[in-house]
């Protein structure tokens, strides 16, 4: 006996040492990697800053390395998402005024990893979210953040009144509806294998609701991304492929009619108008309209609406493989001009590093996606990485004249609190769905309230006959107490 747990033992050592070999590497690739971004702050002269920020990165890497390692959750694309937090705080410390402690940014961060933590477990333990009950919940949710932000609002730094100001913070709720936006798409459209008309209009009602809120506050960025994402979950979800070119077709027909009577509007009225609501309305359509006017031609207003994209070419020009000595003064570096901060000061061979970053996110995504045999843990999955990715590429596009500047923050390198804590809500949904194990998204959880009544009713009817069994008894009378003196 003693022989055979002998030889038990010896061939377990060797699977133990295999899994131990296996999990260091990512950390030692880790400390190595840190060790150079160090080395790259304290060139740069913002050394004490990166080392207080470690503290916190390191507990996010190395902690959300555990939990993902735990769960059996798709390590790559979380060294991934690792590895352009890096970046991002690598550039955040570099733009930094004094060499000082980031306490605000400690607390983006601390904050960020909370969401992601509470998003992770609640999105694992609540099927509700799927039922009709639940996607109508997290409709009227969205509705209310975006008329809380219509009735509470502010500019900050004289941008689109879009945040909202709780004590000494400022919340941006248009970066959390996003996310509302694609589970009320997944209840809608995949809780079921051929959603029928009924599902298909409800989605466009949500869709065309998002955009009628986000068109009034003015915000270009996130109402492209609610678009696209639309058109992504009906040409991936909705089997018929005539519905996705009957809807694409409409909407390709009704923005090239409504930019027709928006362009005749300005010219009409020359831009102004004494009526309230008309003046509200032109000063939109004004506001969408510089955004491709200074995009072709920036050096019409050099000074005004033009400036940021001259000096972000600008600060691209004067960068090298490598880094240039010269800081271009960007109107918004730790957010919307972050890419083109980043490529001054770091180099090219960074900037490009960080685009390949992004690629193989996409690619990590699609693989969960693939791999995922629940159609509506598919869809989340879908909506959030297409929605990362895809504001990725815009504002990098955006930041180096593809595209009109749209305002939005490139996701894990940008400074925003918001946009941060709802791209760690993004990346902790993903890494869950990528673990598996998770509950049916194909099941009416409606059913389940019903069923409660039923079993209740089904328990205290037992109750009761077993009550009154005890009391038909020899020697008990009805107040349960026995006949014998």
């Amino acid at each position: 006996m003693a022989k055979k747990t002998e030889k038990k033992n010896k061939k377990k050592r060797p699977a133990r040492s295999k899994l131990q070999s296996v999990g260091s590497q990512p950390i030692i690739l880790f400390i190595l990697f840190q060790l150079v971004s160090l080395l790259i702050e304290m060139v740069s002269g913002r050394g004490t800053a990166y080392l207080y920020m470690m503290i916190p990165l390191l507990i996010i890497t190395y902690g959300g390395w555990l939990i993902v390692y735990r769960m059996g959750a798709e390590t790559p694309f979380f060294i991934n998402a690792a590895m352009l937090l890096t970046f991002g705080t690598m550039i955040q410390c570099m733009l930094l005024k004094e060499d000082t402690v980031p306490t605000s940014l400690i607390v983006i961060y601390a904050l960020a990893a909370a969401m992601g933590l509470i998003a992770g477990f609640l999105y694992r333990r609540m099927p509700i979210i799927a039922s009709p009950h639940g996607v109508t919940i997290l409709f009227c949710a969205s509705v209310v953040l975006y008329l809380a932000t219509l009735v509470l609002g502010a500019a900050v730094g004289g941008g689109v009144r879009n945040w909202i100001r709780i004590g000494g913070m400022s919340l941006q709720p248009s970066e959390f509806n996003k996310g509302i936006y694609v589970l009320v798409m997944a209840g809608l459209l995949c809780t079921k294998e051929n959603p029928g008309r009924k599902r298909i209009w409800a989605s466009i009602f949500v869709t065309l609701v998002n955009l009628g809120f986000l068109g009034i506050q003015g915000e270009f960025g996130t109402f492209l991304l609610i678009l696209c994402t639309f058109l992504c979950f009906i040409f991936l979800f909705v089997p018929d492929i005539k519905v996705f070119a009957s809807i694409f077709a409409v909407m390709a027909a009704a923005g090239t009619a409504l930019t027709a009577c928006c362009m005749a509007l300005l010219k009409i009225t020359g831009g102004t108008s004494e009526f309230g609501p008309m003046r509200f309305v032109l000063a939109q359509i004004q506001k969408i309209a510089n955004r491709f006017i200074y995009w072709l031609d920036p050096a019409s207003d050099a000074q005004g609406a033009g400036y940021q994209i001259l000096q972000a070419r600008k600060a691209l020009l004067n960068s090298n493989l490598f880094g240039s000595d010269t800081t271009t003064p960007l109107s918004n570096p730790t957010n919307d001009m972050v890419f083109p901060a980043l490529t001054e000061r770091c180099g090219l061979l960074i900037a490009l590093m960080v685009c390949i970053l992004f690629g193989l996110l996409l690619v990590r995504g699609t693989r969960i996606y693939f791999r995922c045999p629940d159609r509506y843990h598919q869809a989340v999955c879908a909506g959030l990485c297409f929605q990362l990715i895809l504001q990725a590429f815009i504002i990098i596009g955006g930041s180096i004249g593809m595209f009109p500047l749209t305002g939005i923050t490139l996701p894990l390198i940008s400074r925003g609190g918001s946009s941060l804590m709802s791209t760690f809500i993004f990346l902790a949904v993903i890494l869950v769905i990528s673990a598996g194990n998770l509950w049916d998204g194909r099941r009416d959880y409606t059913k389940y309230e019903t069923k409660l009544q039923k079993a209740r009713s089904v328990h205290t009817n037992r109750v009761s006959s077993m009550r009154n069994r005890s009391r038909r008894r020899p020697g008990v009378d009805n107040t349960g107490k026995s006949g014998k003196p």
